[in-house]
């Protein structure tokens, strides 16, 4: 539930698969929301940035059924453009808050968008970049 829940987030719909016999899970993604079908579309037909921002909504599906007490996320949004950018970033800034007694590291080579809300609970830390 929490998996479809992230995913119209941004306007898709989703659905997660589990086969306990032959060990595997299916994921199916609709990013369109405007087509009726439920059926969804197998991940390998999605766009990098529609991919990556289901990863992000699995992903932080399974941390909330773990409990763990450290997430970290790497390179997350280098196949997103700036608008997946934006909803993944304020999605996961918002699941840090709700999850008390959770730290979250965002690791990410591109700039954080200008509409991340920031408060003394967001810490942005820049890598100085060598002059030419």
């Amino acid at each position: 539930m929490q998996f479809t829940y992230l995913l119209s987030e941004r306007g898709f719909r989703g659905k997660l698969t589990l086969d306990h016999k032959s060990k595997t899970l299916t994921l199916s993604v609709e990013p369109d929301e405007t087509k009726k079908n439920d059926k969804g579309r197998n991940t390998q037909t999605l766009s990098g940035g529609e991919k990556s921002f289901s990863n992000v909504c699995l992903l932080m599906s399974v941390w909330d059924a773990m409990g763990s007490p450290l997430r970290c996320l790497d390179e997350f949004d280098v196949y997103m453009d700036s608008v997946n950018r934006d909803v993944t970033s304020k999605l996961i800034i918002g699941a840090a808050r709700r999850s008390v007694g959770k730290q979250f590291i965002i690791i990410s080579p591109l700039s954080i968008g200008g509409n991340v809300e920031r408060d003394a609970d967001v810490r942005i830390h820049r890598l100085a970049t060598p002059k030419k």
